[in-house]
């Protein structure tokens, strides 16, 4: 759902111009006489003000760092940043600079600044006149100039404003000459001090590095160190004894193999082949050779001779005798082969033991090694920093009269020609207008002019005539309720309530359907402007004359129409016809036909004292509280017994729907009787027509939806 409005045009004009503008035609002699006062002090001003003029010098901050030398200036730029530029007006404006160019200047003596005043010469004729001092000048000098920046740029204005034009030009470029030759004093300044600095540093700094160096020679001479490469040759001896320790543990690894292969060879004719192979050995190669040629001529011989023959038992005994031979060779060489086993082992001994002095020393070595480097580092630090203030001392003594200004002046103040104040023309003008709306706003004030209450061309001493004489006063007609129109039935015509119910709602929440016809919206419309604003909810009464067929009628479409606007409606339907009702004090429902939520009740349980007072009228409000937005009431009609007439008191607009045979006099005349003719404002009269043709006046989904939407805003 969408929400509904209401059309505001019909609204009465906030502001009334015809009203105003007939206060303003019958006070215009006054009006005009103010007008013409101010400008009449408009030229006063004028006659006894002198002119003024002012003149303007421009300078420009240039970020850019213009340098004669790759020198660090002591004093870096002003920069480019917005608020350091910003800064430099209140620099031009501080008391300082001004009060430089006030001395220089000389304006200490100067009549327009050390005179006296108007106020002075006043208080003078009475003996109370003060001679002005010095500040108050220089005060009178300060409020007449002006520094501003142009915009967002690097560029500044300075102005000064005096009745002698070559005065304030003179004046302005005195105060822009100030200023960089400030500018270039402060860098001078601060180079003279920076160097005063690095001298009385230096001495201290070229003491600390002398002790720093002092401290290193002691240390080396302590620790024996004669130079900073004695750790790299003690490695380097440690690097080749440790590849000598690994050949000679290869040596002896290799002798004990060769060992163990001799032992494993024993005394026989092929192990000392394999002794001869391990170790060259002549003898050896010579027995074994002789032992073969005589064991071949041993076997030769057996063949031939058998084995008792002399020669047989000869070769015999001499291969004996090379066994032995043999076996005391291999003796000879495994005994060799052991010595040189036991040599191996010990020069791997020996090495080892090197090796583990050397690396003991070079342990000391790197222990003081670590401390030499401290000492170094620090004298180091101490000579580099002693170098940069050398450096930085004899860069600030020679930048000493090469410092640029960073203020470059673009526009020199020139003597004026035209006065800046007063300006006679727009003066007139602006108090022409000030005169104007201070007359119009007095004459508004005043309010409408009083008119006579007596005929003019009454004679003044004419008597009143007699009270008995008077023509007896007619009857004030009776007030008549606020007409809320006609709303015509959709397409149910004859039918019961409850089907012409449905039909409404049916139309005003056609699915896909954005209409909501406009007959509805003006009835809804009218009915919120009759409400006076409080907190929620809002109670509307709606009955009828004759029958309650147009009553329950017209509070259905005034639920559902506001329903449709987004508000949360409750529906109470009373009547004695309905105290019977199964739904009598069952509490909240919603109804078939109008889709509601709604509560049924008695009228007579106002009065009834053994009614739970949740089931009264009074119980279903304090009930609602501000959880609904609207409560409709559909009561019995006038004419009906059992009308409680507390029912109009409690609610904030009674509707009273009609027929069309049925005239709104008659609505006025009924109220009246009951409650009286003062409560006939609090009423409307409403037609329901049983008419099912469509009201013409049907407005399409845009316009409905700000319909809507103008309802929710006044409901707001």
């Amino acid at each position: 759902m969408k929400p509904a409005s209401i059309d505001e045009r019909a609204l009465p004009p906030l502001f009334d111009i015809g009203a105003v503008w007939a206060i303003l035609w019958a006070r215009r002699l006054m009006v005009l006489a103010i007008a013409g006062a101010t400008v009449l002090l408009a030229l006063s001003y004028l006659a006894v003000t002198k002119p003024s003029y002012t003149a303007t010098a421009s300078i420009l901050i240039d970020p850019r760092d213009t340098r004669a030398t790759n020198f660090n200036n002591v004093l870096p730029g002003i920069g480019s940043d917005s608020a350091a530029i910003a800064s430099q007006v209140f620099v031009i404006q501080s008391p300082d600079l001004l009060g430089s160019v006030f001395k220089s200047q000389k304006l200490d003596s100067d009549p327009e600044f050390a005179g006296v005043g108007m106020m002075s010469r006043l208080l003078s004729l009475f003996g109370a006149g003060a001679t002005p001092t010095q500040d108050a000048a220089f005060k009178r000098f300060q409020s007449k100039v002006s520094v501003e920046r142009e915009g967002l740029t690097y560029v500044i204005n300075v102005s000064f404003t005096s009745p002698s034009p070559e005065k304030a030009a003179r004046i302005a470029n005195a105060i822009v000459d100030q200023y960089r030759a400030g500018l270039v004093g402060e860098r001078e300044t601060a180079n003279s001090d920076v160097n005063t600095l690095l001298t009385d540093r230096i001495s201290g700094l070229q003491k600390d590095v002398s002790d720093a160096e002092r401290a290193v020679e002691d240390f080396k001479a302590k620790h024996n160190i004669v130079n900073s490469t004695d750790g790299g040759t003690l490695q380097s001896q440690l690097d080749q004894l440790t590849a000598q320790l690994i050949a000679a543990q290869g040596d002896a690894d290799r002798a004990k193999d060769r060992y163990n292969q001799a032992l494993a060879a024993g005394n026989s004719p092929a192990g000392l082949t394999k002794l001869a192979d391990i170790l060259t050995s002549t003898s050896a190669s010579k027995l074994r050779d002789d032992y073969n040629q005589r064991a071949t001529e041993l076997a030769s011989l057996q063949t031939m001779y058998g084995p008792r023959h002399p020669t047989i038992g000869r070769l015999q005994s001499e291969l004996e005798r090379l066994q032995r031979l043999m076996a005391a060779e291999a003796d000879r060489i495994r005994q060799q082969l052991k010595a040189s086993y036991d040599l191996a082992v010990q020069n791997v001994g020996k090495l080892q033991d090197k090796l583990e002095a050397l690396r003991q020393q070079s342990t000391d070595s790197n222990i003081a090694q670590v401390q030499l480097r401290q000492l170094e580092s620090k004298a180091q630090a101490a000579r580099a920093v002693l170098d940069d203030y050398l450096k930085r001392a004899q860069e600030t003594s020679q930048m000493q009269g090469v410092q640029t200004s960073e203020a470059r002046k673009i526009g020199v103040a020139s003597p004026p020609v035209q006065p800046t104040w007063p300006k006679p023309v727009l003066l007139l003008l602006v108090s022409a207008v000030l005169g104007l709306l201070a007359g119009c706003g007095l004459a508004l004030a005043l309010g409408p002019v009083p008119q006579s209450e007596e005929d003019p061309q009454a004679p003044k001493d004419a008597a009143p005539e007699p009270v008995a004489d008077r023509t007896p006063v007619s009857p004030q007609p009776l007030p008549m309720p606020a007409n809320f129109g006609e709303y015509r039935l959709p397409g149910v015509a004859g039918g019961t309530a409850y089907s012409n119910i449905k039909a409404i709602r049916k139309q005003l929440f056609q699915t896909g359907n954005e209409t909501l016809s406009l007959d509805v919206l003006k009835i809804m419309r009218q009915m919120i402007l009759h409400l006076n604003d409080h907190g929620k909810p809002f109670v509307i009464l709606v009955s009828s004359i004759g029958s309650s067929f147009e009553a329950r009628i017209a509070g259905a479409m005034l639920g559902i129409g506001m329903q449709r606007a987004d508000q949360n409606v409750l529906m109470v339907e009373i009547g004695d016809h309905l105290s019977n009702s199964t739904t009598d004090g069952a509490g909240l429902f919603i109804d078939g036909a109008t889709g509601l939520q709604t509560v049924v009740c008695s009228s007579v349980t106002e009065k009834s004292p053994g009614v739970a007072d949740r089931n009264t009228f009074r119980g279903i409000l304090t009930k609602a509280g501000s959880a609904f937005d609207f409560v409709l009431v559909t009561v019995p009609s006038f004419n009906e017994d059992g009308w409680n007439p507390e029912l109009f008191a409690k609610a904030d607009l009674a509707i009273l729907a009609l027929s069309p045979s049925e005239q709104p006099s008659e609505a006025a005349k009924l109220i009246a009787q009951k409650f009286g003719a003062g409560q006939i404002g609090r009423s409307a009269t409403l037609v329901v027509a049983p008419d099912g043709a469509r009201p013409a006046g049907a407005i399409d989904g845009p316009r409905a939806i700000g319909e809507r939407r103008h309802i929710s805003a006044a409901r707001g």
